[in-house]
């Protein structure tokens, strides 16, 4: 009998391209399957609305100047994508899981991340979508049903906008879908690795949100007493899983592994918070203050109090009153606001039940941001949101929903089970603090759910005939129609927060004049009591031009606010401009009592004791102002200057060229070539002053140097040459002309020197300058 000829072992490198073809097959095949194509067009669908609205959102001035919360999380994550991975070295003041993701897509994409960020979330919109789909054929056990409501969460304005948005409200909603699909995958699977997961997703949800947290501790007793009923059909995702009592110690292990999964996350942050911040903050410190907006006596003036002097005096009273860890000063916060609860419990109880009307009501409550005001920069959102008679869509979804909510209140499927347990316990989460359409949208998958159970009871009774049971949840759909729509929702142009904002974001982009036309309409519609806006205005008169004006607006500001340091240094700038140098060092000097750190009073106070004459105190603030910006090219630059001017030419050309390193501009270039003649080394200089003109070809400074340097080396011919060329692209400059006069006067060309010195005092005559 022959030997069997030994078989050759594939290498490792063939068993990955195996074990990778066969993943990719059965990819393929999944993709292909008559069933998945619904769930790709949906996913196509949802994406594709997400993506033209992000394209018609980029002619919003808010596209690439972001606001309020959202300006806070770019600034954030620029800062964690340029290196600085700890967040800061403070507790972290708002939940850092959207801040880390956000810096991981300006990590990956740094120029063009205001693109890059939406995409990423139209993405993750859409797989939100699907994860709906999933939950609701769960509920109900219907396909076709589930993909109607996946179809409703891709088409509904709210998720549409926020996705957009650079906010967390996107990640939110994603993380909080695959946590409730995880935790009915975990009931039917039955092992600790899904439950871990299941934890992970929900740590993961409460560093981005802590309202999941409430949902999750409730969850704790309902899976303490619940086992996934075993039965084979619950294994598969189209089916309704139900649930049975089970002994006390049953569920230990998936409490266990799911509460070891949420810790990992959680703690990680809260260790973070000690280490780096010196403070216990379990996931952020913000907590206490959005408590305290939300329950007060005043509840309507404190969740509209717009960023400001209002905010920043609410913001500060802790530390007026000696606190100062921030975990203290959130605790402030909560005992303020839990006194209000005891002290005044029928009040309380009138602003819960405003509260719940404001959750369901139809119209978006503003929070920064007026979420109507982004229909002007998009037809599609003006089609999926509008308010007239009736506040489209959550008019309609919030009384369908709430209905779906009571008719399934007595099946006992886990899955509708979890559902409402998510829906019931994340709306007490919001009533909790305060209610606006971002924190509501979270809730809307879910909802939206609810809202489909409702249109398929209604379908049923039609269909059977059932025109009694119709009628009245019909009449009880109706009614609670009319009553959830009778608020209407503000006007854009009646809020003076979105005029503030634009004047804000315009001012950042150098459209001043919009700037200061929309500070204006703020300020009259505050009846002028709207300090930013007052400040914005000051600024934008500033940089017209209109200095006088400037100074009135800022002392007007400064009367609203005398503790504004930056409206001081403003103040002190425009006093500058219009001649009035002791008013403005006492701005300036003020401005540093107010914040003695502030690198900006420093730099233009130093500025203005340049010009002054008075060196030695200018470089004391400039050196002060570099050392808080020592990556602003213009401080390094005044600084190396001032050097100059006191002959410390060592110091002066090592800033030069700190600043050249920051920026190749031909002024710095000209300013070391100086450096260099004035040591003496002509041929050094000479390099320095032909590289500025090769940056900036008509530098009139850099231009005239050259032509010194030329005289200054007897090449009397060369600088006669370049100094022409220079007064005649410069014809009314002093600076030209004189030094041409001196070429020609080393040249022996008398006529030449004549014919200067008469258009000098052409140009004297009629007040021409340089």
């Amino acid at each position: 009998m022959e030997p069997r000829p030994l078989e050759s072992r594939p290498s490792a490198q063939e068993d990955v391209q195996s074990r990778l073809r066969a993943a990719l097959t059965r990819t393929s095949t999944r993709l292909f399957d008559r069933g998945a194509w619904p769930l790709l067009l949906l996913f196509a669908f949802a994406l594709a609305l997400r993506l033209i609205y992000a394209w018609e959102l980029r002619e919003s001035p808010f596209f690439d100047a972001p606001v309020v919360d959202a300006k806070t999380f770019l600034d954030q994550a620029l800062a964690i994508a340029g290196g600085e991975l700890w967040g800061g070295s403070e507790p972290f003041w708002q939940p850092p899981g959207y801040i880390y993701f956000l810096a991981s897509l300006c990590w990956l994409f740094p120029d063009s991340y205001f693109v890059s960020v939406r995409v990423a979330q139209a993405i993750i919109g859409s797989l939100s979508c699907l994860l709906v789909v999933r939950l609701a054929d769960r509920a109900f056990g219907s396909r076709r049903l589930a993909l109607g409501t996946g179809a409703a969460a891709a088409a509904y304005a709210g998720l549409v906008q926020f996705e957009a948005e650079l906010l967390a409200v996107g990640l939110e909603v994603f993380l909080y879908l695959l946590l409730l699909d995880r935790i009915l995958h975990a009931l039917t699977a039955r092992d600790d690795r899904s439950w871990l997961v299941a934890g992970l997703v929900g740590g993961l949800a409460a560093i981005s949100r802590p309202n999941i947290l409430l949902f999750l501790a409730l969850l704790v007793p309902w899976v303490a007493r619940l086992r996934p009923e075993q039965h084979k059909a619950e294994q598969n995702v189209g089916q309704r899983a139900t649930v049975q009592p089970a002994g006390r110690a049953a569920n230990l292990r998936p409490l266990f592994f799911s509460g070891l999964g949420l810790m990992t996350v959680v703690l990680s942050v809260t260790l973070r918070n000690v280490v780096v911040g010196g403070d216990v903050v379990l996931i952020s410190a913000n907590g206490g203050i959005n408590f305290h907006i939300g329950n007060n006596a005043e509840q309507d003036r404190t969740v509209a109090i717009p960023p400001g002097m209002a905010w920043e005096e609410m913001v500060t009273e802790p530390v007026r009153a000696g606190v100062t860890l921030p975990s203290q000063r959130s605790a402030y916060f909560y005992r303020k606001a839990l006194a209000y609860i005891a002290d005044q419990p029928g009040d309380y109880a009138a602003l819960m039940a405003r509260k719940f009307y404001q959750f369901w009501s139809g119209p978006e409550l503003k929070r920064n941001q007026d979420v109507y005001y982004a229909r002007r920069h998009s037809q599609l959102l003006s089609w999926l949101l509008w308010d007239r008679v009736i506040s489209f869509p959550f008019g309609i979804v919030g009384p369908l929903a709430l209905a779906g909510l009571v008719l399934t209140w007595h099946r006992r499927e886990s899955a509708l089970r979890l559902l409402r347990l998510f829906s019931l316990s994340y709306m007490a989460s919001v009533l909790l603090f305060f209610v606006t359409a971002r924190y509501r949208v979270p809730a809307i998958p879910v909802l939206l759910i609810f809202a489909a159970w409702t249109c398929r009871q209604l379908i049923i009774d039609w269909c059977g005939g059932r025109y009694r049971s119709l009628a009245v949840l019909g009449g009880v759909v109706a009614v609670l129609m009319v009553v959830l729509n009778l608020p209407v929702a503000t006007v854009p142009d009646d809020d003076a927060q979105l005029q503030f904002d634009l004047g804000e974001v315009y001012l950042r982009k150098g459209e001043y004049q919009r700037s200061a036309r929309h500070s204006l309409a703020a300020l009259e519609l505050a009846s002028g009591q709207y300090n930013y806006a007052r400040h914005n205005l000051a600024v934008a008169y500033f940089h017209l031009g209109r200095h006088p004006d400037a100074v009135l607006e800022g002392q007007r500001a400064v009367e609203q606010n005398p503790r504004r340091a930056d409206t001081r240094v403003l103040l002190g700038r425009a006093y500058g401009a219009i001649d009035q140098p002791r008013q403005a060092a006492a701005q300036f000097e003020r401005a540093l009592q107010l914040k003695a750190g502030s690198g900006m009073a420093h730099y233009y106070y130093g500025r203005l004791l340049y010009r002054s004459g008075r060196h030695e105190q200018a470089l004391t603030h400039l050196a002060a102002a570099r050392a808080q910006s020592p990556q602003d090219f213009r401080i390094s630059y005044e600084l190396a200057r001032c050097h100059q001017r006191l002959g410390q030419l060592d110091k002066a050309l090592a800033l030069f060229e700190a600043a050249r390193q920051i920026e190749e501009r031909a002024d710095v270039i000209n300013a070391i070539g100086a450096v260099h003649f004035q040591r003496g080394d002509l041929a050094t200089a000479r390099e320095f002053f032909k590289r500025a003109l090769v940056v900036e070809s008509n530098n009139l400074e850099a231009g005239v140097n050259l032509g010194l340097v030329n005289l200054q080396d007897g090449r009397v011919a060369a600088a006669v040459q370049q100094l022409e060329r220079m007064a005649a692209m410069y014809p009314n400059s002093k600076l030209a002309l004189r030094t041409l006069s001196v070429a020609y006067e080393a040249g022996g060309n008398d006529a030449g020197v004549a014919r200067v010195q008469r258009k000098l005092s052409s140009i004297l005559n009629g007040g021409m300058n340089q």
